[in-house]
């Protein structure tokens, strides 16, 4: 294996493209130690202290910024801004006829695409960190507290400038680097927060407030989970496609059979993204603002909580351990959120993936499935392979999205440590790594160097 990684520093061009992408990944980690000016950073550290409870759209956000949100650095939204600008943007290109002009356009319209996503990154940047600001001042976390204005305008240029310095540092990774950068930087993000994660494990089993032998066992979770995730990532359906003879010129092309390769997750983590921030707003908009007491409200707030008290084991005041333990994570939230991501899935499959077009580009190629008439019925019949296969990567993503969620609610595990087994981060993470290695694998073998797979010939030696 070391041999193999060797490969990689042997080729000038790729060494200069690895190097090039460790210092911009360097640059990232340093500036996400940049706190905004006047952050009282003893304050932050207090909340943070009792903010604890697990997921919400605060720890999301922390998450997808490598731990800058809780420091509230420069890069406190991280790449969150340039993500909600890209799906919004390729929602918009499926049902605006305009966009969908533009993005069949090729390299042009794709440079189009790209401009508006970054507008659209800059406005929604400028937006999210107004209201982290606003966040800030009512929280009391800053040192000028009576002089909001003025704050607002410094924590919103800091913020926005930091954001669109990621955004740029991205596009150069995926430019003169390897691998795609926006996505590298999401993945480095999460794994910088490792770590931290380490650290809260060994407090809380120094505290006593957990037994060390759950250390070793959500490790090994972990192992098993993402190798879980590397085979759902690169499992496919494969339809087989019969290409009729063709006629090029004065020459007769041959028949030949090739397949059409169906993702069995195609949406990928953004179902897991819009059940969060969906799931999220109950219990800010009428637990938080509204306030803790009673009344249907606050109750109503609870009820769609993450930690809600209201589940099968408390409601039938159950004293057992072991297994029924996992009825405390049995609640309203988690039977909603499980439903939404499936939903997702295949709103999401929907949108990016038209059989019609599908079955009407094989029609005209003279290409068709086996046993199956061109057109409508080739259409049909990959929608019903689709459904099938998105159905089984939906349950599958639903089980890794909630996993952390139930040790930690069930079992009493601290959020930031079980977070590591599962949910959107795990996910992101094995994803970027396979982009990466892929794109290192294909630069080895157009110089004929081995890549991180054995040759047949030393396999069968």
């Amino acid at each position: 294996m070391l041999g193999l990684m060797a490969n990689m520093f042997r080729i000038p061009d790729l060494r200069k493209k690895i190097f090039f992408t460790l210092a911009m990944v360097a640059v990232y980690r340093i500036g996400a130690h940049i706190p905004v000016p006047f952050i009282d950073s003893d304050a932050m550290r207090r909340y943070w202290a009792s903010y604890g409870g697990a997921g919400g759209v605060l720890n999301m956000v922390d998450m997808f910024s490598g731990r800058a949100f809780r420091q509230m650095t420069v890069f406190a939204l991280g790449i969150m801004p340039y993500i909600s600008a890209s799906i919004i943007l390729q929602l918009l290109t499926v049902v605006w006829p305009w966009l969908e002009k533009i993005a069949k356009e090729g390299e042009a319209g794709r440079k189009k695409i790209n401009q508006f996503t970054r507008y659209g990154t800059v406005l929604l940047a400028a937006f999210q960190a107004a209201g982290v600001s606003l966040f800030l001042i009512k929280e009391r976390l800053i040192q000028i507290p009576n002089h909001p204005l003025f704050f607002t305008f410094i924590a919103v240029m800091a913020i926005t400038a930091g954001t669109c310095f990621i955004m740029w540092l991205g596009e150069r990774i995926s430019d003169k680097g390897i691998g795609n950068g926006i996505s590298l930087i999401i993945g480095v993000g999460i794994i910088a927060g490792y770590p931290y994660s380490a650290g809260v494990a060994a407090q809380t089993v120094a505290a006593g407030s957990m037994r060390p032998i759950v250390v070793p066992v959500i490790l090994v979770l972990f192992v098993v989970i993402s190798v879980a995730i590397i085979y759902m990532q690169l499992g496919s359906r494969k339809i087989p496609i019969q290409h009729a003879k063709r006629v090029v010129g004065r020459r007769v092309m041959s028949g030949s059979t090739t397949h059409l390769p169906l993702k069995i997750n195609t949406a990928g983590v953004i179902p897991i993204i819009f059940s969060s921030a969906i799931m999220s707003f109950p219990a800010l908009i009428l637990g938080g603002l509204m306030g803790q007491g009673e009344g249907f409200l606050p109750w109503l707030g609870r009820l769609f909580s993450m930690g809600s008290p209201i589940n099968p084991y408390d409601l039938y005041d159950m004293q057992s351990g072991g297994v029924f333990l996992l009825l405390k994570s049995m609640n309203m939230y988690l039977v909603v959120y499980c439903l939404l991501t499936i939903f997702f899935c295949y709103f999401y499959t929907a949108v990016t993936f038209n059989p019609v077009d599908i079955g009407d580009n094989l029609k005209k190629s003279g290409s068709f499935i086996p046993g199956r008439r061109p057109g409508k019925a080739t259409s049909e019949y990959i929608d019903f392979v689709l459904t099938r296969i998105t159905l089984v990567g939906s349950v599958f993503l639903v089980f890794i999205a909630v996993l952390p969620q139930i040790i930690s609610i069930s079992y009493n595990v601290p959020w930031a440590f079980t977070d590591i087994v599962g949910g959107t981060g795990l996910i992101i993470v094995v994803g970027v790594l396979l982009d990466t290695m892929k794109q290192i694998e294909s630069q080895l073998m157009m110089r004929h160097y081995e890549g991180f797979r054995w040759r047949r010939a030393r396999a069968t030696r």
